[in-house]
This record gives C-alpha cells, structure tokens and sequence, in this order.
C-alpha cells in the first residue's frame, strides 16, 4: 500500500504552532501580528514565502532562518512514527504552495528523508495524486489530507485503487483503523 501525506496541518502542525512562532518573531523583529496577518492574506496560501514578507517589512534575511530552523519543533511526531514504520517506499508527500518555502519547510522538519517523493503544487492536487495511483494501479494508495477540497476533484474512477482520509481531529484514528485493515487483510 501507498500513503500520500499533505504537509501542513497534517505531518506539520502550521496553522496553530508555526505560524504562531513566525508571527511572534516577527513581532520581536518590529512588525505586529495585524500587519503580517494581513500581509499573508493578501499574498494568499500559494504565492506565500517568508523571504518577501522580511524583504516587504524591510526585515534581516537571516530571520528567515531563525523562524525555520524551529520547525522541527511543530512535526506531528505521532504520525511520523507511523510514517517510519510504513517505510520510505511507500510514503509521499503532496503539499500545496510555494515550491521554495514548503520545500524550505520540510528540509528544516528533517522528514524529508522518510518519503520517496516530495510533490509540491500550486494549484491543484489532483495530477499529481492521479500520477501515483497510476503508478502503482496494483496497490491501495491511501491520500491522508486536513482540506477537504482537495478530495472533490480526484477521479474515482481513473484510480479506483484510491481512498482518501480526512486528517481531522480524528485523523490519526481513521489512519490506524485503516493501516489495521490492510494488515489484517494482507
């Protein structure tokens, strides 16, 4: 079986830690949370990177750093464990938004290394997931995601070896009931 991980608010806790930690920074750094809210409002969710709001804010560079080098604080260690245990070949990772800055963020989480592939994409995920059921028709491919969005437009029917779980508060209990089956079954 294949498991494909979105990034934020699943592997990394985003909204309600790290983003917490970079508006804090950047408050120390002179620019208040009302300012750099609505700065990340305005740029939006794919087109957001840290180093142009510090060039915006006429911030040091090195604070880009400083945020992410605390970003191995904020991974959701639980799931990981389970990510190391299903294996490297089985585990992707198919996030949304900026290549550089979620790229940036991953490599300064140090899990990286636990996933055969890191996709990030800017639209929608759709292609990409499609890709790698068609890749491993053979195999169950199992998409954990915390948006429920980006479920609507997968085609079924073109990958019926797919299924999706919504990471919700009661994401990481559908995982191992789902893990349980496949091993029960297998």
């Amino acid at each position: 079986m294949k498991y494909i991980f979105d990034f934020d608010d699943v592997l990394f806790d985003n909204t309600k830690q790290f983003k917490e930690h970079m508006y804090a920074s950047l408050e120390k750094a002179g620019v208040s949370q009302e300012e750099a809210e609505k700065y990340y409002k305005k740029i939006g969710g794919s087109k957001f990177w840290l180093k142009e709001m510090l060039v915006h804010f006429f911030l040091k560079e090195s604070l880009y750093k400083e945020i992410l080098k605390e970003s191995i604080n904020f991974i959701n260690k639980e799931l990981l464990e389970i990510v190391k245990k299903l294996g490297k070949d089985n585990c992707y990772i198919v996030t949304h938004g900026g290549d550089e800055w979620q790229r940036d963020k991953i490599k300064n989480t140090g899990i990286d290394s636990f996933f055969s592939q890191i996709v990030v994409v800017s639209e929608k995920k759709k292609e990409a997931i499609e890709k790698i059921c068609e890749k491993y028709k053979k195999e169950k491919v199992l998409f954990i995601d915390d948006k429920e969005h980006h479920f609507k437009d997968l085609d079924f029917k073109k990958c019926p070896n797919l299924k999706t779980i919504l990471y919700d508060e009661k994401g990481l209990e559908k995982l191992k009931a789902e893990i349980k089956s496949v091993n029960v079954a297998g």
